[in-house]
C-alpha cells in the first residue's frame, strides 16, 4: 500500500502535565506532507506525527498551552487542510507568487450558496486588499471569507463576496479617487454582478474594516436614492472603522502614520481632520441607517509603529453611539491589523465575529427561510412530475475502514476534485476546455469499482461539493437508460442548487416539453438551454458502471464541443470496454481526461483490509492459522473482491477450521467456475428448484430491483407458492447468486457477472430466456391488474369512498408492465387476451393511479410498448384479430390522452372515469368502452370518428407563410409582410408577433431570441421584439441556424457566412467553390456556379451543397477542404438535401426533384441506402425529427409522407387538403409536425409519431420487419361554419348563425342534425344573434342587415317576418328591450332603435370613433322596461326606447371600477350581462398585451344600484352618481371567460384558465372557493377564423362550436369538486 493510504490520526496521551488525552479520529493525510516527525499546528496545539508501526499508520502528540481538549474544531480545521492539498496549495501560492496577494479589483464572488438567500460582502481598508486584509499569511486556506466561512453551520444559504478597490496611497500611480466614488463604485458593483442584480429580494449584510466601513456606510447612503436597491442592505459590520475622522484628530493622524503617507491622496484628504466628507457620510448615515441592525468590533491591542505602539482607532472612534438602537459593541483581542484576519477556525476572535454574523443571517432570514423552503418543496413537486423522477438515487454500499484511500492520494484525483487555479473562485466563469474534466477507472469485473464510486460520492460530500450520481444496471429499464440517466442527474442538480432549480422550474411553467426516453432531447432542452447556463458553482457527476448503458457512447457524443461555464467534474467507473481509446481520442479537444486501470496493489491492499475486518468472526482460534487462511483468500482472489466476499459468505457457515481449509481448496478460481458450482449445489434442492427458478427470473429480468416484499406477491402470483419468510428463503434458495439489502430489503443479483451467467447456456436449466421470462411476468402483472384490487367506482357517488392500502407488487405491476410486454415473446394469444382482458375491465383505474403519481409520461411509455409488440407480433399472426384492434386502438388512445387531457388528469386524476372517455373520438377504444356511462358526461352533436391526426389550424388571411422554424415551445412563421408570428406549439395559441422591415426568406429560433434573414439583412431580435442587432446582406441566403456562440448561414452565392451573437459581428465569410465529377481538378476550379440547396451537419462540421447541375459537394467547414460527392450517376438535381440532426447517425439524405430518396454516409459521400417513388412527383418540403428518428415530405400530389429516416421505410400516408407553397419543421420534442402553407397553418399529430427510441431498439432481439403504411385521418372539413351563437332563454334549443347567411336551429337534447330558420342575402355573414322571452328572433349580417323573426311555440321553425333593417356597416350588437317591444342595433358608427311590430324605426344615433373606445348596451333590472343603458369606457348610462336617443331622466349614472394589469390596453367589451336573481353585472373586457388578444372577466354588485332605483327620485335633481364595487379580485386573474347564469344556483358560469368550466356564487366570492366542473379540451375552444364562445342552455347543458360543428355538453355542472380561487 502507499505511504498513507490507511493512516489513523491518533492523540495519545503523555506522563507530562502539557500533554493530555483526547478522542481518536480517523484522518486522510497527505503522504507527502505526513513525513516522520513531520508537524502541524491545530488551534494552537503543536502536534508531532510519528511512525508508530510497520504499517505507517501515523500517531498525532498534541501538546497544549491552555488545557483544552481538541473537539469538532479542530477537525474541521484538519477537514479544511485535507479539502485543499497538492497539487492544489502549489498552484495556489504560484498564482499569488505571480499576481501578488493583495486581491483583484471589484466585486468578487467567493462562495456561491447552492441555495443563495442572502449576500455578504467584505470590503478592506486603506491599502488593503481583497484578499490580503482577511487572510492570515501566506496560506491560501487562511482566506476565511472563502474557506472557513462556507463550511460553518448557519453559512449554508449565503453568497459571499469581496470588494476590491484601489486604496494604495503608496503606489507610484497617480489618483483622483475619494471615498465617495469607492461607495459608488461599490453600489455599481453590487447592482451590476450577475449574482445579485436579479435578486432584487435578497438581502445584503456588508463587512468593512478600518476605511472599508466608510466605503460601505457611503454605498448605503447612495443606495437609498435608487429604487431597485434601496431596501436590500440590512446589516452592517464595522471592524476599527474611524467614523469620527471629523472629531478625532488624533486617530486619523494614527492612521497616517501606521500607512507612512508620504503624499497626500483624495481619499486621504476625506479622513482628515474636519473632512466634510466624514461628516456629510455621518449625517446621511444616521438618517437612514439609526434602526438598522449593526456590529461594531474595536481594537484592543496596540500595534507597533516603529519604536513605539499606539491604538489606530480606539473604542470612542470605532463605535456609533447610543443613538443608533441596534448597534452592538464588542471588543477584539487583536491590533488593528489583525482584527479582521485569524490564526484559524478555532481562533477566539473568529468564533466572536462568524457568531456575530451567524445570528444577523439566521435574524433576517428568519422568516424568508420558512417561505423559501416551502417554495422550494413545491418546485421539486413539479419537477419530480416534469422529469419524471420520483427521488435522487438510493443505493448504499458498505465498505471496510479505510479501503478505497487510495484514490484520494493520488495527485491526478486530487487535481481533478480541487479545480485548478481560480476556478474555485464561482465568479471566474470561463469558457475552454479546462472547465471538463474527465477521472476515468476501469478494471476487470468484480473488482470494487462501485464500492470505490460510492466511495468519491461520500468523500464529496463531507468536502460539501454539489455532487450527482447514478449506478448504471444493465436488465433495470430506468438505470441502464441513459434518458433515465439524464433525468436523475438533472433533478439532483435542482435539488442541490436553486439556480437549476428555478430555472427547470421556470421551463416546468412555461409548458415546456420533452421525450423522456430521448437522450439529445433532455440533453438539449434541459441541459444545454438551462441546467449549463443556471450554474456557476463546481457541479461533480459520479457515474457508476458506464459500460452498462446500452447507448453510453452518446454520452460522450454530447459532451463533445461542450464548453461549461463552471467547472464540471465527471468520475466515471467502468469495465475495461473496448471502444475506451476512442472515446478518449474524441474527447481530447474538449475536455482534460485521466484514465487509469485500478491499480493492483491498491486492490489487493482494499481486499487484505476487507479480508481482516471479517476473518474475526470465522471459528478460528490461532492468529497464524487465522493470516494462512487469509493469505490463501488473498492469493487465490486474483484481486476480484466480488469472489472475495462470496467465499468469506461460504466459509461463515463452516465451523471448523479442517472443513474451512477444504471448502477453499474446493471453490474454483474466477467467478463462472464459481457460479456453475452453484448451479450444480442448486439442482440437488428437487423439492424447491421450481422456487429458485422462479426467483432468479424475477431477478434477473425485473424492470428495476424489486423489495422482497413484492417479490414475495409475485411469486404467489407467478407460481401460487406463500413464503412466510422471503428473506430467509430467497438467501438460502438462490444466496450465492441472489442477495437481500439488510436495509431497503431490495432484492438484487450478487453481480452483474451473475446476470451475464443466467442468461448464458452455462446456467443448465437454471437459464434465464428473456422472451420467456417477459411473457410471464407481464401475464402475473396482467392478471393482479385485472383484478379486484383496481376494479374501478360503478358511478361517481363511489369516488369518494376510502380506498384500501395498496398490495406490495401493485406499485410495480402499474409502472412497469408494458416494459415485460415490450420484451415478451410474441408468438402466443396468452398475452394478447391478457391485454385485451385489463383494457376491457380496469385500464381507467390504472390511469387514475399514473395520474395521482404524477407520471404521465408512464402512458406514453406503454403506448410505445405495446405498439412495438403488435408490430411484432405481426410477424407471427395476423393482425386483423378484434382483440389486436382494440389493443392497436389502446396504443393509439395513451398517447392521445396524455396530448388532450394530460393537464385534466394531473389536476384530477378521476376525471379519468366519467369526465374524459364521453369527450374521445366514438370510435376510439376508450370511448368503445367507457364513454357512454348511464351517469357520465354525455355528449350530444356531430362528434369525431376518430382521433383527428390534424391538431390544429390558423389562418394568415391575407398574409402569406414564408418560412417556419420551431423552437423549445415556440412555432415562428416568417412571413412575406415582414412579420413573424409566434405560435404556442402546446396550447395552439397566438402569443406574439415580431416586425421586420423586408420579407422574411429564413428563420430560426434560439434560446431567448429570434434570427430571421430577410431579402436584405440578417436581423436578430428577443422574443419580445427588441432588436438586437441587424446586418446588411450581398446576398439572399439558403439556410440559416446557429451554434452555441454563432449565427451560421449560407448564402445563395456560395458563402458561409458567421456573426458573433451577442455583437452581431461578421467574424467568418468564406466561399465553397463548385466542384464537378471530373477527375482533373484544375478544370474543377474554374466552374463557378451557385448552389440551390445547403446543409450543415449537427456537429459544424460538414458543409453539404447541391447545385443546378446535378452534383452535391461535400467540404469539411473547419479546413475549407473538398472531401467529395454525394454522386448520383444520373446527375439529378437534388431539391433536398439534408444532414441527419442526431450527430449518432452520420447519414446525408439527398432527396431529388423526382421525390427519389438517397442516403449517404455523411463523411464520405458514399451511398447508402436508395428508395425510388413509384411515380414522378415534384418535392414541395421536407424535414427530420430532432431525433434524427422520422422524416417527412410533402409532395405536388398533395401526399404527405412519414418515413425512417434509416431504413427509408414509409410508416404514414396522409392526403393533404391543398397543394402548393409548402415548408415543414418538426416541435422540439418530435411529436408534431407544422405544416406552413400560403394563407393557413396545420399541425399535425399522428400516432406514429410516438415510436421507441433508438436506445430502445437496441434492447431488442426481433429483426426489423417491414409493417404496413398506417393511413392517415384528417377531417378535411375545417371552415367556420358557425359565426354566431345563442341559446333560448326556456327551451334546450340553440341558434347559430353561419357565414353564408343562414340561421339553423339546433336542439340540445338528441342528436337530430340542424335545422334551417331563414337566410340572410348571399354573402352576408351572420355577426349577431338574440332571443327574446317572446320566442322572437333577431339576427345581424356583416353588411348590416338585420332581420326580426317571430318563432313556432317549439322554436324550430320561423312563423313571421317582423321586421328587416339595413344598418351601415357591420352589426356589433342587437339587443331586445325588458318588455320585447323594442330591438336596438349596433354598428361600430351608429346605433338604432327599431320597432318589433313593424320595424319603423325610432332614432339614430351616429358618433365618431373618439367618443366611444370601449362599449356594450346591456338591460339593468331596475330599469323601466324602455330603457337601453350605454356602457362606455366605464360609465353606466341609460337611454329611453321610445324617445331614443334621449337620455332618462331618472337614471343614475354608474362608474365601473376595475383595472387591467400593466401593459394591457383595453380594446372592446366581449360580453356586459346582468343576473336579475344574484343582482350581478358581469363584464369582460378585451384586451391586447403586446402582441396577444386576450380577455378578463369582472364581476360586479348591483344590489346597491337596485336600491337607490327603488327610492322615489327627487324633483329638484338629479340622482347621484353610482360605483359598482368589484365583488372579488382574484376571479379576473383564474377567469378565461364568461359562459352564462345558472339561476338555479345563483351562480355564475365561467371557463377557468386551467381550461375547467366552473362556477362561482357569493359565498364562494366572499371565501374565494369555486366549484370545477368538467374539462375542456382545446378542440372546443379553437375555432379556425371566428371566435365564438361557448353558451349555456335553459337546460344547464354548455354548447360549444367545434370545427364549424354545434357540440353540446350534457350533464357536466352535476360533476362538482370545491376548489381555492387563490
Amino acid at each position: 500500500m502507499p505511504v498513507g493510504s490507511n493512516s489513523k490520526l491518533t492523540t495519545v496521551a503523555a506522563r507530562t502535565p502539557s500533554l493530555i488525552t483526547v478522542r481518536t479520529f480517523s484522518s486522510r493525510l497527505e503522504p507527502e506532507r505526513c513525513k516522520p516527525s513531520e508537524a502541524f499546528s491545530i488551534s494552537g496545539a503543536h502536534v508531532e506525527l510519528v511512525r508508530t508501526d510497520i504499517n505507517d499508520s501515523l500517531t498525532a502528540v498534541s501538546t497544549s498551552v491552555d488545557g483544552l481538549d481538541v473537539g469538532d474544531g479542530d477537525v474541521k480545521a484538519i477537514s479544511i487542510k485535507r479539502r485543499f492539498v497538492s497539487p492544489w496549495g502549489r498552484k495556489r501560492r504560484q498564482k499569488d507568487d505571480e499576481k501578488g496577494a493583495r486581491g483583484p479589483i471589484g466585486l468578487r464572488l467567493l462562495h456561491a450558496s447552492a441555495e443563495p438567500l442572502i449576500d455578504l460582502i467584505f470590503v478592506h481598508g486603506l491599502r488593503g486588499g481583497s484578499i490580503k486584509t482577511w487572510r492570515k499569511g501566506n496560506d491560501p486556506r487562511s482566506f476565511w471569507p472563502q474557506f472557513w466561512l462556507p463550511a460553518e453551520p448557519g453559512f449554508e444559504n449565503v453568497n459571499i463576496h469581496s470588494f476590491g478597490y484601489d486604496s494604495d496611497w503608496a503606489s507610484s500611480d497617480p489618483s483622483v479617487l475619494n471615498l465617495h466614488d469607492f461607495g459608488r463604485s461599490l453600489l455599481a458593483e453590487m447592482r451590476n454582478s450577475p449574482f445579485m442584480r436579479d435578486k432584487e429580494e435578497r438581502p445584503i449584510i456588508l463587512i468593512g474594516h478600518s476605511m472599508g466601513g466608510l466605503v460601505i456606510k457611503k454605498a448605503f447612503i447612495l443606495s437609498q436614492e435608487t429604487p431597485d436597491f434601496n431596501n436590500r442592505i440590512r446589516c452592517f459590520f464595522f471592524l476599527a472603522t474611524p467614523h469620527r475622522g471629523s472629531d478625532y484628530a488624533a486617530t486619523l493622524n494614527n492612521i497616517l502614520t501606521v500607512s507612512g503617507v508620504l503624499a497626500s491622496r483624495h481619499y486621504i484628504t476625506d479622513l482628515t481632520t474636519g473632512s466634510t466628507s466624514i461628516e456629510w457620510i455621518n449625517e446621511d448615515f444616521r438618517r437612514y441607517a439609526l434602526n438598522s441592525p449593526i456590529y461594531s468590533f474595536y481594537e484592543t491591542l496596540k500595534m507597533g509603529i516603529g519604536v513605539t505602539s499606539i491604538l489606530v482607532v480606539d473604542k470612542a472612534s470605532a463605535v456609533l453611539g447610543r443613538d443608533y438602537k441596534g448597534e452592538q459593541v464588542q471588543p477584539v483581542t487583536a491590533n488593528h491589523r489583525d482584527i479582521c484576519k485569524f490564526t484559524d477556525i478555532n481562533d477566539p476572535n473568529y468564533v466572536m465575529v462568524k457568531n456575530a454574523l451567524s445570528r444577523a443571517v439566521k435574524d433576517i432570514l428568519k422568516d424568508v427561510s420558512i417561505t423559501r423552503r416551502e417554495e422550494s418543496r413545491e418546485q421539486m413537486r413539479a419537477l419530480r412530475a416534469f422529469l419524471g423522477i420520483s427521488d435522487r438515487p438510493a443505493e448504499d454500499h458498505q465498505k471496510v475502514e479505510g479501503s478505497c484511500q487510495w484514490i484520494e492520494d493520488r495527485d491526478d484525483f486530487q487535481e481533478w476534485r480541487d479545480c485548478p487555479g481560480d476556478s474555485l473562485a464561482p465568479d471566474a466563469v470561463k469558457s475552454g476546455n479546462s472547465n471538463l474534466s474527465i477521472f476515468w477507472i476501469h478494471a476487470n469485473p468484480g473488482t470494487g469499482k462501485t464500492v470505490l464510486a460510492s466511495h468519491v460520492i461520500s468523500h464529496l460530500q463531507e468536502f460539501q461539493l454539489e455532487c450527482a450520481y447514478h449506478y448504471f444496471h444493465v436488465g433495470d429499464k430506468d438505470s441502464s437508460s441513459l434518458g433515465a440517466f439524464l433525468r436523475s442527474i438533472a433533478y439532483q442538480t435542482a435539488t442541490l442548487n436553486a439556480g437549476v432549480r428555478e430555472r427547470l422550474f421556470a421551463l416546468c411553467q412555461e409548458g415546456s416539453t420533452f421525450d423522456m426516453d430521448d437522450p439529445r432531447a433532455i440533453w438539449t432542452g434541459i441541459f444545454r438551454k438551462s441546467i449549463l447556463q443556471a450554474v456557476y458553482t463546481p457541479q461533480f457527476w459520479v457515474i457508476d458502471a458506464i459500460d452498462e448503458c446500452h447507448k453510453y457512447q452518446e454520452i460522450f457524443t454530447m459532451l463533445r464541443g461542450e464548453k461549461p461555464s463552471f467547472p464540471l467534474r465527471i468520475f466515471i467507473t467502468s469495465r475495461n470496454i473496448h471502444d475506451l481509446q476512442r472515446l478518449q481520442r474524441s474527447l481530447e479537444t474538449s475536455a482534460s481526461l485521466v484514465c487509469i486501470k485500478i491499480p493492483a496493489e491498491d486492490s489487493f491492499g482494499d481486499i487484505q483490509r476487507y479480508i481482516q475486518s471479517r476473518i474475526d468472526s470465522l471459528p478460528i482460534d490461532g492468529d497464524s492459522d487465522r493470516e494462512e487462511l487469509a493469505s490463501n483468500i488473498l492469493r487465490k482472489s486474483n484481486a476480484c473482491f466480488l469472489w472475495v466476499r462470496l467465499v468469506l459468505d461460504e466459509l461463515e457457515n463452516v465451523y471448523s477450521s479442517e472443513s474451512m481449509i477444504k471448502v477453499l481448496e474446493r471453490i474454483p478460481e474466477g467467478m463462472l467456475p464459481y457460479y456453475e458450482r452453484t448451479i450444480v449445489a442448486m439442482k440437488k434442492n428437487t423439492l424447491e428448484k421450481h422456487i429458485a427458478k422462479a426467483v432468479l427470473m424475477w431477478t434477473v429480468a425485473s424492470a428495476r430491483k424489486m423489495t422482497i416484499s413484492e417479490l414475495s406477491q409475485a411469486l404467489k402470483l407467478d407460481i401460487n407458492t406463500v413464503l412466510p419468510s422471503a428473506k430467509s428463503a430467497v438467501e438460502g434458495l438462490c444466496g450465492q447468486l441472489v442477495s437481500v439489502d439488510k436495509d431497503s430489503n431490495l432484492v438484487d443479483l450478487v453481480h452483474p457477472t451473475a446476470r451475464e451467467f443466467l442468461l448464458s447456456e452455462a446456467a443448465d436449466e437454471f437459464t434465464v430466456s428473456e422472451p420467456a421470462a417477459h411473457t410471464k411476468m407481464a401475464l402475473t402483472c396482467l392478471q393482479l391488474l385485472s383484478g379486484n384490487e383496481l376494479r374501478p367506482p360503478r358511478n361517481q357517488r363511489f369516488l369518494a369512498q376510502a380506498r384500501p392500502e395498496p398490495s406490495p407488487f401493485l406499485e410495480y405491476a402499474l409502472m412497469h408492465f408494458s416494459e415485460h410486454i415490450y420484451t415478451a415473446s410474441s408468438e402466443t394469444d396468452e398475452l394478447l387476451m391478457a391485454m385485451d382482458r385489463f383494457f376491457q375491465t380496469n385500464a381507467l383505474s390504472w390511469m387514475e393511479r399514473l395520474a395521482m403519481k404524477g407520471n404521465l409520461h408512464c402512458l406514453i411509455r406503454t403506448s410505445k410498448n405495446i405498439k412495438a409488440y403488435l408490430d411484432r407480433r405481426a410477424k407471427y399472426r395476423s393482425p386483423l384479430s378484434s382483440q389486436v384492434r382494440n389493443i392497436d386502438g389502446w396504443s393509439i388512445d395513451l398517447s392521445r390522452l396524455v396530448t388532450r387531457f394530460g393537464e385534466a388528469l394531473l389536476q384530477d386524476p378521476s376525471s379519468i372515469y366519467f369526465l374524459i372517455p364521453p369527450l374521445c373520438p366514438f370510435e376510439s377504444a376508450i370511448y368503445r368502452e367507457f364513454g357512454t356511462t348511464q351517469d357520465g358526461l354525455l355528449t350530444v352533436g356531430p362528434k369525431s370518428k376518430t382521433w383527428d391526426d390534424c391538431v390544429a389550424y390558423f389562418s394568415f388571411g391575407k398574409d402569406n407563410a414564408r418560412a417556419v422554424a420551431c423552437g423549445e415551445n415556440l412555432i415562428a412563421v416568417g412571413m412575406g409582410s415582414g412579420d413573424v408570428n409566434l405560435y404556442n406549439h402546446r396550447s395552439c395559441q397566438k402569443e406574439g408577433v415580431l416586425h421586420l422591415k423586408n420579407p422574411v426568406d429564413l428563420v430560426h429560433l434560439m434560446d431567448r431570441s429570434i434570427v430571421a434573414c430577410t431579402i436584405r439583412a440578417v436581423v436578430l431580435q428577443d422574443l419580445d421584439g427588441n432588436l438586437v442587432w441587424e446586418n446588411r446582406l450581398r446576398s439572399r441566403c439558403l439556410l440559416l441556424t446557429s451554434s452555441d456562440d454563432y449565427v451560421v448561414a449560407v448564402s445563395m452565392n456560395g458563402h458561409l457566412l458567421r456573426w458573433d451573437k451577442t455583437s452581431g459581428k461578421l467574424v467568418d465569410d468564406r466561399m465553397f467553390e463548385y466542384r464537378t465529377y471530373e477527375d482533373d481538378t484544375e478544370q474543377n476550379g474554374l466552374a463557378v456556379r451557385p448552389p440551390s440547396v445547403a446543409s450543415i451537419s449537427p456537429d459544424m462540421e460538414t458543409l453539404a451543397l447541391g447545385y443546378r447541375g446535378g452534383a452535391v459537394c461535400l467540404w469539411d467547414i473547419r479546413e475549407t477542404e473538398f472531401i467529395g460527392w454525394a454522386r448520383d450517376e444520373r446527375r439529378r438535381r437534388a431539391a433536398t438535401v439534408l444532414f441527419n440532426p442526431n450527430p449518432n447517425i452520420n447519414l446525408l439524405l439527398v432527396i431529388y426533384t423526382d421525390h427519389d430518396l438517397a442516403l449517404y454516409e455523411a463523411w464520405s459521400g458514399s451511398l447508402v441506402r436508395a428508395y425510388k417513388m413509384p411515380q414522378w412527383v415534384g418535392l414541395l418540403s421536407t424535414s427530420c425529427s430532432p431525433d434524427g428518428r422520422t422524416l417527412v415530405t410533402i409532395d405536388t400530389r398533395r401526399n404527405m409522407y412519414i418515413w425512417d429516416f434509416v431504413s427509408l421505410s414509409v410508416l404514414y400516408h396522409v392526403i393533404i387538403p391543398t397543394t402548393g407553397f409548402s415548408v415543414l419543421n418538426f416541435v422540439s420534442d418530435g411529436s408534431s409536425i407544422v405544416h406552413a402553407m400560403d394563407s393557413d397553418m396545420r399541425i399535425w399529430s399522428p400516432a406514429i409519431l410516438v415510436r421507441e427510441n433508438m436506445e430502445e431498439d437496441a434492447c431488442t432481439s426481433d429483426d426489423a420487419i417491414e409493417l404496413a403504411v398506417t393511413e392517415g385521418e384528417y377531417k378535411s372539413h375545417r371552415s367556420a361554419e358557425v359565426t354566431a351563437l345563442c341559446a333560448h332563454p326556456k327551451l334546450s334549443i340553440v341558434f347559430a348563425g353561419k357565414p353564408n347567411g343562414q340561421v339553423v336551429v339546433f336542439d340540445t337534447r338528441n342528436e337530430k342534425p340542424t335545422l334551417l330558420l331563414y337566410s340572410h342575402s348571399r354573402g352576408a355573414s351572420i355577426t349577431e344573434l338574440v332571443i327574446s322571452i317572446d320566442n322572437i328572433l333577431a339576427s345581424g349580417d356583416s353588411r348590416g342587415g338585420v332581420q326580426v323573426w317571430k318563432l313556432a311555440p317549439t322554436a324550430t321553425k320561423g312563423d313571421a317576418l317582423l321586421a328587416e333593417v339595413q344598418m351601415p356597416g357591420k352589426i356589433k350588437q342587437l339587443c331586445f328591450s325588458m318588455n320585447g317591444e323594442y330591438v336596438l342595433t349596433s354598428t361600430w358608427k351608429s346605433d338604432g332603435v327599431y320597432r318589433v311590430k313593424d320595424g319603423s324605426c325610432v332614432g339614430l344615433w351616429a358618433f365618431e370613433k373618439h367618443e366611444r373606445k370601449t362599449w356594450k348596451w346591456l338591460l339593468l333590472p331596475h330599469q323601466e322596461s324602455q330603457q337601453f343603458s350605454l356602457l362606455a369606457d366605464g360609465v353606466i348610462k341609460s337611454y329611453s326606447a321610445s324617445s331614443f336617443p334621449t337620455p332618462a331622466t331618472d337614471a343614475a349614472e354608474i362608474h365601473m371600477q376595475y383595472t387591467l394589469d400593466e401593459g394591457e390596453r383595453e380594446m372592446d367589451y366581449s360580453a356586459a350581462i346582468v343576473s336579475t336573481r344574484t343582482q350581478t353585472l358581469v363584464l369582460e373586457v378585451r384586451h391586447d398585451s403586446k402582441f396577444i388578444s386576450s380577455s378578463t372577466m369582472f364581476a360586479f354588485d348591483l344590489s346597491g344600484v337596485i336600491t337607490i332605483a327603488a327610492s322615489p327620485p327627487s324633483t329638484t335633481t338629479s340622482r347621484p352618481a353610482v360605483t359598482l364595487p368589484l365583488l372579488s379580485t382574484t376571479l379576473p386573474k383564474r377567469c378565461k371567460y364568461f359562459v352564462g347564469f345558472n339561476e338555479v344556483t345563483k351562480s355564475l358560469i365561467f371557463l377557468h384558465r386551467n381550461s375547467w368550466l366552473s362556477s362561482i356564487d357569493r359565498a364562494g366570492l366572499d371565501c374565494n372557493r369555486y366549484t370545477q366542473h368538467f374539462f375542456v379540451p382545446d378542440e372546443y375552444l379553437l375555432s379556425s377564423n371566428t371566435e365564438v364562445s361557448p353558451v349555456k342552455t335553459a337546460e344547464n347543458d354548455v354548447v360549444f362550436c367545434v370545427n364549424g360543428e354545434i357540440i353540446s355538453v350534457r350533464n357536466g355542472l352535476k360533476f362538482q369538486q370545491i376548489k381555492n380561487l387563490e
